[in-house]
């Protein structure tokens, strides 16, 4: 029972982020992030994966921080690619 509560646990926050960078992705407004916050989520998430990597290696919390990894990626690159743009119009 805990390891399905942890799994369940892990796919909630594993898929948070993925709303937001499909809607900033979809709209190209990327003006309710700074790159302050996805430096500080990106490496937040590297770090502790590091961490679950050689100390407290579970598959529930290595599949969150994967997703989280790769959704941190694909929004800094769309907000280096549009979010500039967009700022500068502001």
């Amino acid at each position: 029972m805990i390891e399905i509560i942890g799994w369940i646990g892990a796919v909630l926050l594993a898929t948070c982020g993925l709303p937001q960078m499909y809607k900033s992705i979809k709209t190209r407004d990327f003006r309710g992030l700074s790159m302050i916050f996805i430096l500080w989520w990106g490496f937040g998430e590297l770090f502790t994966l590091y961490y679950i990597l050689n100390r407290a290696f579970r598959l529930p919390l290595l599949f969150d921080y994967a997703i989280n990894i790769i959704a941190v990626f694909v929004i800094l690159l769309f907000y280096m690619k549009y979010g500039r743009r967009l700022q500068s119009k502001t």
